[in-house]
């Protein structure tokens, strides 16, 4: 199945590719090359060697999510590859999908708060021991949640890097939240997982491959829950603040147009360096205590985790 998906999306995308440049736009060379690296990353994750080590492993098997959830997601949203596919429908396709009637679909789709909770979801549902040993002995409840994963995340990155500035796209900082939320998500699970004394999958998998013991296996899964997968959504962080100057430096650029539109856009573009600092005062205070928060909650999760399992457990 996974093949079949890919090779269907892969084959959309380069009928896209073909079309004029009037109908699907000028597309850089990255584009292409990340967007064919992220269905790599699904195939991969999905097939041989990585699909039959998963079922013996844990440590892979959180490889496999990482790959499913994060990595190939990102690559294929920050490529941007909505209008290219769009581009390899047939007009009327292209017509009903642009239509006004599908506004409201699009704009559900920029909810930060549906996305952040869907993609958090998929790491916390399919961890829970019970679901987990479901999905590794019924071959459909693990193609649904490999499926649910790589939804979710396609779902979340594209919420993330929308080009489209607010209303239209979901707040830049709202994005930046998103981000955070994940990592600290990620962190959570990963070090509850990476620090626990007991087995909790072992009844999971097959015979083990090599002399790695089943606690091990799942401290090194817990370890790529927790360091990879939150390594991955910093980067993620840096482009959305990437994404975010580039919006100003847009808006900027073409406020000539919007001040022939509107007196009351003056107010949006000092003149002076007193004007910049009355205006820009109050987001750099947010953008502060929101990158403060974050640091703190991170470091209290972790610590409260550690705390947990030596005294409690």
């Amino acid at each position: 199945m996974s093949i079949v998906s890919v090779s269907l999306s892969a084959w959309f995308y380069m009928r896209g590719l073909r079309r004029p440049v009037r109908i699907r736009g000028t597309i850089s060379v990255w584009r292409p090359i990340l967007f064919f690296a992220g269905l790599a990353c699904i195939l991969a994750a999905m097939n041989a060697p990585l699909a039959v080590m998963g079922h013996t492993l844990f440590s892979i098997h959180q490889v496999e999510h990482l790959l499913l959830r994060l990595i190939g997601p990102l690559l294929i949203a920050v490529s941007q590859p909505w209008r290219i596919l769009l581009s390899s429908l047939e007009r009327r396709r292209r017509q009903h999908f642009s239509a006004p009637a599908n506004s409201r679909g699009q704009s559900f789709v920029a909810q930060p708060t549906a996305a952040t909770g869907l993609i958090v979801g998929a790491l916390f549902i399919w961890q829970v021991p019970v679901i987990y040993s479901l999905a590794q002995r019924i071959a459909a409840i693990e193609v649904f949640a490999h499926l649910g994963m790589v939804l979710a995340g396609l779902w979340f990155f594209t919420m993330l890097f929308d080009p489209r500035d607010p209303p239209v796209g979901a707040k830049r900082g709202a994005r930046l939240l998103s981000a955070f939320v994940v990592i600290v998500a990620n962190i959570f699970l990963g070090s509850l997982t990476t620090l626990k004394e007991v087995s909790l999958y072992a009844s999971s998998h097959r015979e083990r491959i090599g002399l790695i013991d089943a606690l091990s296996d799942e401290t090194i899964g817990g370890y790529t829950i927790w360091v990879p997968s939150s390594m991955v959504m910093i980067v993620a962080i840096i482009l959305v603040m990437n994404g975010w100057d580039a919006a100003e430096v847009r808006r900027w650029n073409t406020r000539y147009d919007l001040l022939r539109g509107s007196n009351s856009a003056a107010l949006e573009f000092p003149e002076t360096a007193e004007e910049l600092r009355l205006k820009v005062a109050k987001t750099n205070r947010d953008m502060g205590r929101t990158l403060a928060i974050g640091a703190l909650v991170m470091f209290l999760i972790v610590i409260t985790t550690v705390v947990t399992i030596v005294y409690a457990l």
